[in-house]
């Protein structure tokens, strides 16, 4: 068996290509030209002997090979990272660019990576809470490095690893569905997951409804839905008390999972990055065995 050492500077190529899945846009994060980045995959794809990226016009696509390598890679990457962080002392912070989710356990979230900043005091944490989908859009121009997102499930880029969660009807103690006019709804600002997913259900079932009370942040809404201002959904995390779940029973349509993901763009991660992630999976596993035990 031949001894072949593999280049991390070959393989941080390999996976910032297929993180941002173009050749032109990897040269330009790692500061190098395209033909240069398509030498060094090139490289890569000699040392190990296989094809690890099919191209097709600006599409591109990993192989069975490419596949199991980019596995790999990032666990290389990833133990590279923590040991020169280990003995580097650098003389300028580090910045970790986290988003955080609005309308989903913001403030736990918050909470685990405060710990992170606690453990890695070179690393300055820039949170940035926003809906989903702009998360994930920040996160496609490299604008932050790591989300936690709500979406779709077909949505595989930069995807570390997924949950899913059923959302939930919620209203006031003493709320009632109206029967002789539009169901009122707590929402969040167009674009949110939870409002489609409020919004298509009834719209399914035939049921009118209209929107009495809107708010970016997920505190609002639970305090709209806490005052009797209206219906909402949300998840086991951020149910309060002075709330009631309500169900198909009470004449409401199912709602659809939930698919929780968390994105990172894991080429570019220092040790308080993968210190972040840890936390940020650890926090979410957590509540998804509280939630299943509930």
């Amino acid at each position: 068996m031949r001894v072949v050492n593999l280049s991390t500077e070959l393989l941080r190529t390999f996976v910032t290509v297929i993180e941002v899945e173009s050749f032109t846009r990897a040269a330009e994060i790692l500061g190098r030209t395209q033909p240069a980045i398509s030498l060094q995959v090139k490289r890569l794809e000699q040392m190990v002997g296989y094809d690890l990226i099919m191209r097709k016009g600006k599409d591109i696509s990993l192989t069975e090979r490419g596949e199991a390598l980019a596995t790999h890679a990032r666990q290389i990457l990833r133990l590279n990272d923590l040991a020169v962080a280990q003995f580097e002392h650098q003389k300028q912070s580090a910045k970790l660019r986290v988003g955080l989710p609005v309308d989903y356990a913001v403030n736990t979230l918050q909470a685990c990576l405060t710990d992170v900043v606690r453990q890695y005091s070179d690393v300055q944490i820039e949170i940035r809470c926003d809906l989903s989908k702009h998360l994930l859009s920040a996160l496609r121009s490299n604008e932050i490095d790591i989300a936690v997102a709500l979406f779709d499930g077909d949505d595989q880029q930069f995807l570390f690893r997924n949950w899913k969660e059923q959302p939930i009807w919620v209203g006031a103690t003493d709320f009632e569905i109206p029967e002789q006019s539009d169901i009122p709804l707590v929402v969040h600002p167009y674009g949110c997951v939870y409002r489609d997913r409020m919004a298509t259900a009834l719209k399914l079932a035939g049921q009118n409804w209209r929107i009495a009370y809107s708010s970016p942040g997920i505190g609002g809404v639970q305090h709209a839905v806490r005052d009797g201002l209206g219906l909402s959904c949300l998840t086991g995390p951020t149910v309060l008390s002075g709330m009631r779940r309500f169900s198909e029973k009470d004449g409401l349509p199912a709602l659809p999972p939930l698919h929780i993901g968390l994105f990172a763009r894991q080429a570019q991660l220092g040790a308080g990055g993968y210190a972040a992630i840890d936390a940020i999976v650890a926090t979410l596993e957590s509540q998804s065995a509280d939630i299943n035990a509930g």
